[in-house]
């Protein structure tokens, strides 16, 4: 008899904190790790909300703030950082925005100091801080790291923070999570607790993502969380590999491209991973799997991104057919259908 191998990477991160109020736990992760002067990595945009504002009044130790990250971290921002980090002697990092910031600062940690604390506070449900993964852009071009140790160590989830996100960027990256937990589903060697919190994670964005009281909000962001469990051993699907080319080459957000991209490829997913998307539109609806359609996953999902206002398509941020073949060649596992997917996502209006 064969044995079969099977493992599961953790990534590192010590503590996840969650909860109204929970920024409240910046300091005490700052002086139990010693942690003296501290650099602010943001956008311009959070930086003047009265959230931000919050956390820079509880903080009890010296900062520096750099909040000029833009959409898919361009590498020369995340330069400036590291300037700034390096010039003022900084021993940690503080990054409070959307994926692009938190993406930001784990490329900093890689190329200046890996070993640097990294406080991560989302203000969206892109989930970057739940990975090993970073993306950065160098001319219009996404290129990205992979390492555990740009992980960051210390993840705060307060829904309080999130209150000022505008509400097209919270449901959209929603909707990037959701595309997570779709994508992690599909992968072979998912084990049973990835899969449940995934499948949780569905269920918990269905339920929760119209509404915007804090109770709600938490659990959008819990389901974030849950999409990202497996990180480390289920890499995305075709829907993100596109997403990844089309956001940076078209400056189009992630979360709005998992708008795009996720109903399109479901309806492939539905005949080539018929188990999982019955899983998926199960859970959904509430019937039993066996009852289900694959292919209602794939309809159930376009309808609640409609409902929840996204309307978009590849055309509208002028992606024409012949940029297809482009897009196509810098797929990464590229197969031949993945062509005419990017056609037909080009043809929807």
């Amino acid at each position: 008899m064969v044995s079969v191998k099977e493992e599961f990477n953790y990534v590192p991160i010590n503590r996840v904190t969650y909860g109204k109020g929970s920024v409240s736990n910046i300091n005490s992760i700052l002086t139990q790790t010693r942690k003296k002067r501290l650099l602010i990595i943001t956008g311009n945009s959070v930086s003047k909300t009265k959230s931000f504002n919050k956390i820079l009044n509880i903080l009890g130790t010296d900062y520096f703030i750099m909040n000029q990250i833009t959409q898919h971290s361009p590498m020369e921002e995340i330069e400036h950082a590291v300037e700034v980090y390096r010039n003022n002697h900084c021993d940690s990092i503080l990054s409070v925005g959307g994926g692009s910031v938190t993406d930001a600062a784990k490329v900093v940690k890689y190329y200046y100091d890996i070993e640097t604390l990294h406080i991560a506070v989302p203000t969206t449900l892109s989930a970057s801080e739940f990975s090993h993964i970073a993306g950065y852009t160098i001319g219009g071009e996404k290129d990205g790291i992979r390492d555990k140790k740009i992980t960051p160590q210390e993840v705060i989830l307060d829904p309080e923070i999130t209150v000022e996100t505008p509400e097209r960027l919270w449901r959209s990256t929603g909707i990037r999570s959701l595309d997570h937990c779709v994508e992690s589903i599909i992968h072979p060697n998912l084990l049973e607790i990835s899969r449940t919190a995934a499948l949780k994670g569905i269920r918990l964005l269905f339920d929760n993502l119209e509404s915007d009281d804090l109770e709600s909000r938490l659990k959008c962001q819990i389901a974030s969380w849950y999409s990202y469990w497996q990180v480390y051993d289920s890499p995305m699907g075709i829907s993100h590999n596109i997403g990844k080319v089309v956001g940076s080459r078209f400056e189009i957000p992630h979360g709005i491209t998992s708008c795009i991209t996720l109903p399109a490829v479901m309806k492939h997913y539905s005949t080539l991973f018929p188990e999982a998307m019955r899983e998926i539109a199960a859970t959904i609806s509430g019937k039993n799997v066996s009852d289900e359609d694959p292919e209602n996953a794939y309809f159930l999902v376009k309808e609640f991104i409609a409902s929840l206002g996204f309307s978009e398509s590849l055309s509208k941020y002028g992606v024409e057919e012949k940029d297809a073949d482009e897009i196509y060649s810098k797929l990464k596992n590229r197969e031949p259908w993945h062509l005419e997917l990017i056609r037909e996502l080009i043809r929807e209006t």
